[in-house]
């Protein structure tokens, strides 16, 4: 399990890296058509925005990995380690079971995405709906890996 959780990580962070990259460079290629070509190719924006939707799909289970998402610290920590506790479980249930139910509904809007072909580009939809899945899978990866039962005793 750990081997697995180990290559899904390193698959997630090069996948931040690479869409993020590439979005990068589609940006530039933008950039540079607008300004010293006649004509700006059309497909750039569309392949950008396909890019930053990876790049934001692949990140998100980072951001909950390194817990970089907002919280509310200064209320949380005054609270009895007890209610803490029960909060942290509460949370991660709610925040599990939502991402569940999440990438269960992003793989059907995948599906869909079969039928339908990008305007620009010419390829099926699905291909850039499935960055909602990955980032419901995404996060789902590492709110499994940071369960809050993990090395720790609960009480109720």
């Amino acid at each position: 399990m750990k081997r697995l959780l180990f290559y899904t990580r390193k698959i997630i962070k090069w996948g931040t890296v690479s869409s993020t990259f590439l979005f990068i460079v589609l940006t530039l290629v933008q950039i540079y058509g607008r300004f010293f070509l006649e004509k700006a190719p059309s497909w750039t924006e569309e392949a950008a925005r396909v890019a930053f939707i990876y790049a934001i799909a692949f990140a998100s289970g980072l951001a909950i990995r390194g817990n970089y998402y907002v919280d509310f610290g200064f209320l949380f920590h005054k609270l009895p380690d007890r209610w803490q506790q029960n909060l942290r479980l509460a949370i991660w249930l709610s925040v599990t079971f939502f991402f569940l139910v999440f990438t269960f509904y992003a793989l059907e809007f995948v599906w869909m995405g079969m039928a339908e072909t990008s305007p620009s580009l010419k390829y099926k939809m699905a291909i850039s709906f499935s960055g909602v899945a990955i980032m419901g899978l995404s996060i789902l990866v590492h709110l499994v890996q940071q369960h809050p039962f993990k090395n720790k005793t609960l009480t109720t």
